[in-house]
């Protein structure tokens, strides 16, 4: 979860749209989730602004897909690397073949 996310904020100021780099997807749960503002900063302006409502919605899709994306990467991950039941299975000795002998 420390991947960053990148998303676009548009400068009150200015209205230039400015990508904003400097949050990682568990930053951005976090604010989300406890209802705090995400702020927003414009390089030529330098000026920090609490993002839109709108923003914020499309922030918290874009996180939700990510988010979402890497639990499925992390889940394919670990069924790669366990052995299957059905494997390991063919691998036990036979016990009642061992018992017939």
């Amino acid at each position: 979860m420390t991947q960053a996310i990148v998303f676009v904020s548009t400068c009150p100021s200015c209205k230039r749209e400015q990508p904003q780099d400097a949050f990682t997807i568990a930053d951005l749960v976090r604010l989300l989730n406890g209802g705090y503002p995400i702020e927003a900063y414009c390089v030529p302006c330098d000026r920090f602004w609490s993002i839109s409502v709108q923003e914020r919605v499309e922030v918290g899709e874009a996180v939700a897909v990510v988010y979402k994306g890497t639990l499925r990467s992390a889940e394919a991950d670990s069924l790669r690397q366990r052995p299957s039941e059905s494997g390991s299975k063919r691998h036990r000795p036979n016990r009642r073949a061992a018992l017939r002998q």
